[in-house]
């Protein structure tokens, strides 16, 4: 093998390479985006249940009716995350 033939197939490896890299970087920023929506929608039904939380025991403290108890409450959560 010629070193003129040699150096087209390390040209031609490198711009392979270089190829793979740059779909890596992508792939990478693809990631990463995936990452930070499913953070702010963690964040945001975080947020929901915490205010929900606080309406029920809010109502809780309001009510008198013994039929709303801690058990109560949790069935109304459970239904609220299934919505």
């Amino acid at each position: 093998m010629s070193i003129q033939e040699e150096n087209l197939l390390l040209k031609k490896r490198i711009a392979e390479l270089e190829k793979q890299l740059d779909n890596l970087r992508l792939s990478r920023r693809i990631l990463m985006d995936l990452l930070e929506q499913i953070e702010k929608e963690k964040n945001a039904l975080s947020s929901k249940l915490e205010l929900k939380s606080k309406h029920l025991q809010k109502y809780r403290k309001l009510s008198q009716n013994k039929f709303l108890s801690q058990d109560f409450q949790v069935l109304e959560l459970k239904n609220y995350i299934r919505e």
